[in-house]
């Protein structure tokens, strides 16, 4: 992973666009105002609500799901599923309602890893690695030799939100797409380390995945990983209240490899120790290797 600190600031920003997006799920395109560095597929915001509309203290983590540069800035998207106190908020939240961003923050996918793409998602992990798939596309090599290949679970048809959208736009960029759920109602039955089975064997090698979705998902795919030999890379969840490594609110746990790698005389301040990475600075994309899968919770 790339030792490079991301650099963030405090901006304000416009809802530009607001709509449902699938079943219980929602779209939301934030038009910012001033200075925003570009965030990178996997990298996160903070969101705070306005104090009239805001129910709760702490801004909510959102993963960036796609960016486009505008007249006035940036335009960035967001996939989310208004289930708390903050989200319900943020859903209704109409055009033109100002909400307070923070970022880009945390560490993105290391899309420049050679090999062939394989973008892991569960659910609405599918997100961002949509806009990785963006990302791909646009380099120079991506086109003849690093087309994307899209694995996207989920529970049923109705969790793989956005579907349409993901067909699309992979076809759009000589891609391919491949999905799967839990009950067989889309694909086959089981879950996304099934797809990897079926599909990796008639990819060209060497692979590097690329996977976001809820952590026992995540867990599967970094021991297939780690059993191959194959480089993996996951963004992972956590309660990430300040997004910066004060507050040390989102630890997760070094596996033994990374332990014995970790110079406190070396590691930032706003690292974790030698026990425990955080998430929002240290990540929220890991090395499948650096993790302890079996106390991730």
């Amino acid at each position: 992973m790339s030792s490079a600190r991301p650099v963030w600031r405090q901006s304000r920003a416009l809802v530009a666009r607001h709509e449902d997006y699938g079943v219980g799920h929602r779209w939301l395109e934030l038009e910012v105002r001033g200075p925003f560095a570009m965030p990178a597929p996997g990298q996160f915001v903070e969101l705070r609500l306005p104090p009239a509309a805001n129910p709760v203290l702490l801004p909510r983590p959102m993963s960036v799901a796609a960016v486009a540069r505008s007249r006035r800035g940036l335009r960035v998207g967001f996939l989310y599923a208004p289930v708390g106190a903050g989200t319900l908020a943020l859903a209704a939240l109409g055009p033109g309602c100002e909400v307070g961003m923070l970022g880009p923050l945390g560490r993105g996918f290391p899309l420049d890893h050679p090999g062939t793409p394989v973008l892991v998602a569960g659910g609405r992990g599918v997100a961002p690695l949509l806009f990785a798939a963006d990302v791909l596309a646009r380099r120079p090599a991506a086109r003849a030799r690093r087309r994307p290949v899209l694995l996207f679970g989920a529970r049923g048809r109705d969790q793989l939100v956005g579907l349409a959208d993901a067909h699309r736009r992979l076809e759009a960029l000589g891609g391919s797409l491949h999905v799967c759920t839990d009950d067989g109602s889309a694909g086959p039955r089981g879950d996304v380390v099934l797809l990897l089975e079926r599909v990796t064997p008639g990819l060209a090698g060497p692979l590097v995945l690329h996977a976001c979705g809820p952590h026992p998902m995540l867990k599967r795919v970094a021991l297939w990983a780690l059993a191959r030999g194959v480089p993996a890379f996951l963004a992972m969840e956590s309660m990430m209240a300040c997004g910066t490594g004060v507050c040390r609110g989102c630890p997760l746990p070094r596996s033994v490899g990374a332990r014995e790698a970790y110079d406190p005389a070396a590691a930032p301040s706003l690292h974790g120790n030698r026990e425990w990475a955080m998430c929002c600075t240290e990540g929220p994309v890991f090395p499948a290797a650096d993790l302890d899968w079996e106390r991730v919770e």
